[in-house]
This record gives structure tokens, C-alpha cells and sequence, in this order.
């Protein structure tokens, strides 16, 4: 499956587990890097709290490695959405100056609810798009009707848990299939 096919140029990894997904993301975004991969791109970093039913979210961006605090902390017995969205629209701006056309991929934690409203990574996809790199975003289970309303028949998708069955192997299978080859090409199996 190959990340810059122009007719799906988005890569979706859809999954109902939050957190099995966050964990698989970083870790396939540090083996990519690790072996030259260009990235740019926002991945998310939740911390749990004990005393809170909420956890801390933070997108680290692949290109700079900083991270950017994006919840607010609402208190120990906050039960709705945490999302700042001040800080979200300035992570993907930030992100955005990382993006170039000599970036190999760019890697986004997901399509979550302020992407299926309209906000969030939507603009970052886009200027990705408009300089022919590939993305690769997570999709929530929840948000695939949304996502797919978005992407338009631009993404192919790939069930998480087809990947988890055996995680080291898929990890290098992302990695194999993802190095630049000569031209820059970059492969999914």
C-alpha cells in the first residue's frame, strides 16, 4: 500500500482504542525517525492524572520535538471535553512551519471531533496535500463517517487491530514500506 498514490494520497489507521493506538503511533513515528524518515507532524501524548478522571493531552511535533500542552485542566471531577482549542490551532501552526515539500510523510494523531467539525489538522492536511505529501492519521471508530465525508475517496484505511496482531512485525513492515526509496516514494504493506 503506497503512502503517495495520487488517487489516495491520506493514510487512515482506524481504531477504537484510544490509547493502544497513541502508544502504536509513537512508537512507529520514533523507529521512522530514527531511520531518516522526514516527518513532520502533531502526535498525541496523554498523561493520567490519579486524582482526575481526565488526562493530560499534549501533541509533540515530529519535526521540532517540542510539545504543546492542549487541555485544560477543568478540575478532578471534569467529565466533558478537555481540548483547548487556542492551543490546538497553535500546535498545527507550528507544525505547518515543519511542513515542506521534502518532508516524507506527515503524521497526525487523529481525526478527532474538532476535525469532524471542521477545525483542527483539517488545514494541516490540506497544505500537505497541496505540496504532494503523504499523511498518515489515526481515525477513530467514532469519526470514520466523518472522516470519510472529509477525505472524499482521497484515504485508504487500515484497521488497527490488523496491525496489533503482532506489533513488532507491523512496526517493521511501517518502517520497510516507508523509507524514502530514490525517488522519495514512500510504501505501506
Amino acid at each position: 500500500m503506497q503512502f503517495d498514490d495520487p488517487d489516495c494520497p491520506i493514510t487512515a489507521i482506524v481504531y477504537s482504542g484510544g490509547s493502544t493506538f497513541e502508544t502504536f503511533l509513537r512508537e512507529a513515528t520514533a523507529a521512522m525517525a530514527a531511520r531518516g524518515v522526514r516527518l513532520a507532524g502533531l502526535v498525541q501524548h496523554s498523561e493520567a492524572k490519579p486524582d482526575r478522571l481526565k488526562c493530560d493531552m499534549h501533541l509533540q511535533d515530529l519535526a521540532t520535538g517540542r510539545l504543546y500542552g492542549i487541555s485544560d485542566d477543568r478540575g478532578r471531577h471534569a467529565r466533558g471535553c478537555v481540548l483547548n482549542t487556542d492551543r490546538l490551532t497553535r500546535a498545527c501552526q507550528a507544525a505547518e512551519e515543519g511542513l515542506s515539500a521534502g518532508t516524507d510523510v506527515l503524521v497526525l494523531s487523529k481525526f478527532g471531533k474538532t476535525e469532524a467539525e471542521g477545525g483542527g489538522f483539517r488545514d494541516l492536511m490540506a497544505r500537505a496535500l497541496e505540496l504532494s505529501v503523504p499523511v498518515l492519521i489515526g481515525v477513530p471508530l467514532v469519526n470514520l463517517a466523518s472522516f470519510r465525508e472529509f477525505a472524499d475517496g482521497l484515504a485508504r484505511e487500515i484497521e488497527l487491530d490488523d496491525l496489533m496482531s503482532d506489533r513488532t512485525t507491523a512496526i517493521e513492515r511501517l518502517l520497510r514500506h516507508s523509507m524514502p526509496d530514490g525517488e522519495g516514494r514512500l510504501e505501506l504493506a
